[in-house]
């Protein structure tokens, strides 16, 4: 049996009241519920994402749902990818640790 890895997306669902979080988790993992900023997070596949947004934003304590925008942000904003802050060398970390400093 082979495990085969799904592709999740996340839901930022805006709520009205946060007591009716609870009821979010029929759609997917409910992973953060912030009291403050009325708002929840929900985990689901990626498959599933358009018609259970559709039965999300027919609830009637949810204000707004936003797709997490996640997969498309790039992690090399601002720099170019050939051209990194550091590089680690595997010798030179060994031996650093064996060099013992005076007092």
């Amino acid at each position: 049996m082979k495990y085969e890895m799904t592709q999740r997306r996340a839901l930022i669902v805006y709520l009205k009241n946060v007591r009716q979080a609870r009821q979010l988790r029929r759609f997917g993992i409910v992973n953060y519920v912030s009291p403050k900023l009325k708002y929840a997070s929900i985990y689901m596949d990626a498959e599933n994402v358009a018609e259970r947004r559709a039965l999300i934003e027919r609830l009637g304590f949810v204000e707004s749902v936003e797709e997490s925008r996640w997969p498309e942000v790039d992690p090399l904003v601002g720099r170019d990818v050939g051209q990194l802050d550091f590089v680690l060398d595997e010798v030179s970390l060994a031996l650093e640790g064996t060099e013992e400093e005076e007092i």
